[in-house]
């Protein structure tokens, strides 16, 4: 576990001055996350219907626009996405990982198989992260509608929640330490700048000063392994950090961390990454100059990692994209750019696109073991991952800001997907996958999977919010 440093905090804020270093990072943070602005909301007593006949009728009668979407998927969670069993966060609670609306009894946690937790006597499932993306969609609808109250309750509750949550956190996912930068931004509560902090000063402990890298090494992969989209988030999280805070050695480990997975994972010929690597160093400790992709399990799931999954990808570019909001050195907008434009054609690049559809397949695969001989590329055209593609709305949005609006058609296309595909008003959700046409996949037993999932929603809500 990480724990607070709080005397390390302390003194950099101390060097700084309280008062500056409040005033200085709300002004900076804005480079990155513009919080959304006050806009009046409208229709609000027909959205919030539990009828789902009523809400099939409005979907067929009206265009739904994101004020009116948000709204929609916070009073979902609201109303039937918080468990509150008294075993989950010392009685506070938390979100459900995904339920059935229109189910009567309530139907919740439904795994791949298309029952229950419950009836399949799984122990409770919780993803602590789905309540962090809540929270600070709660802090962002309360900075777009101050006068508005439908949510105060639940915006106290998960604050308490996330106190108990990610105090002290150790967490890999280098995408929430911008997070608690923008909660702390909206909120002005020092505990979410100790938090951020306190993750930059874990990864700069976890970095392997020999190898100048950040990776794990365990029993089944004992010459060491990582994730691309962790270990890049991370390295920009490292440049960010340490250019807000004047901690040079914060940003050399980030631009050597970000080299090395560029040296050693980076696919030229397709001018992407795949998933996840291993083998980093050979059998007698030296670096490996050819990693192979990663094989093995994770939490029981047998894990591929030669391929590209659109929701990793989308996250790598929105870091890259922030990290240059803050230090505005170039060569890491190009890093962005060069990756993007891989994804804006039908045609070209990858072929990612689904012209016919809209939106983005799911992944793309790779024939080969390593990232200098990758083999053939064969993109999923079956499926696609509905909530976290949402980010790409996010990213196109960021990227116009520093090229003077170069990927505005495709924004625009991504604000439609997320309000005419991604969202579903007859569950009032957000599915986790979907077909390439939208339509639901079937879980194991044959029945439509046409749960909400708190992650899909999370995602969405936190795309649309970014570019309102």
């Amino acid at each position: 576990m990480y724990v607070v440093r709080g005397k390390y905090i302390f003194v950099v804020l101390y060097c700084l001055g309280s008062l500056i270093v409040g005033k200085f990072l709300v002004e900076i943070t804005l480079l990155v996350y513009n919080p959304p602005q006050p806009i009046q909301i409208t229709n609000e007593s027909v959205l919030s219907t539990n009828s789902p006949s009523q809400t099939t009728l409005l979907a067929q009668q009206m265009p739904f626009n994101a004020q009116q979407v948000e709204f929609d998927l916070l009073n979902n969670i609201k109303q039937f996405g918080v468990n509150s069993d008294p075993h989950l966060n010392n009685g506070l609670g938390g979100l459900w990982v995904n339920w059935r609306y229109g189910s009567s009894p309530l139907q919740t946690n439904i795994n791949g198989t298309g029952q229950t937790d419950g009836a399949e006597g799984i122990s409770l499932r919780h993803d602590d992260l789905t309540d962090l993306r809540y929270l600070h969609n709660l802090w962002s609808y309360k900075h777009a509608y101050p006068h508005e109250t439908t949510f105060d309750k639940e915006l106290n509750r998960f604050t308490k929640i996330i106190r108990q949550e990610f105090t002290g956190t150790e967490n890999e996912r280098g995408w929430i330490y911008n997070v608690f930068m923008n909660l702390y931004t909206l909120s002005h509560d020092q505990f979410y700048l100790d938090t951020a902090l306190n993750l930059i000063q874990g990864y700069a402990e976890h970095f392997q000063s020999q190898v100048g890298m950040i990776f794990k090494i365990n029993a089944k992969h004992p010459h060491g392994t990582y994730r691309v989209d962790y270990a890049i988030e991370q390295a920009c999280d490292l440049i960010e950090a340490g250019t807000q805070f004047h901690q040079s050695e914060w940003v050399a480990k980030g631009y050597s961390v970000l080299s090395f997975v560029y040296n050693h994972a980076y696919i030229a010929r397709y001018n992407t990454f795949a998933t996840q690597m291993e083998d980093v160093l050979n059998r007698d400790g030296s670096v490996n100059a050819h990693e192979t992709f990663y094989v093995g399990y994770s939490n029981q799931y047998l894990v591929h990692g030669n391929h590209m999954q659109m929701g990793g990808m989308s996250q790598i570019i929105v870091s890259l994209l922030q990290a240059y909001a803050i230090t505005q050195k170039n060569a890491l907008l190009d890093k962005a750019t060069s990756l993007l434009d891989q994804l804006i054609s039908p045609t070209s690049g990858l072929q990612m696109w689904d012209q016919q559809n809209g939106g983005y397949f799911f992944s793309a695969n790779f024939s080969g073991s390593t990232a200098s001989e990758p083999g053939t590329l064969t993109v999923d055209r079956n499926r696609k991952e509905a909530g976290r593609q949402s980010i790409m709305l996010q990213t196109f949005h960021l990227a116009n800001k520093f090229t003077r609006n170069k990927y505005k058609d495709m924004e625009q296309k991504m604000l439609l997907v997320a309000l005419h595909h991604i969202y579903d008003p007859n569950v009032h959700g957000v599915h986790y996958m979907v077909r390439a046409d939208w339509s639901p996949v079937k879980f194991t037993n044959g029945t439509p999977d046409t749960v909400s999932t708190s992650e899909a929603i999370g995602a969405e809500l936190e795309s649309l919010f970014s570019v309102q």
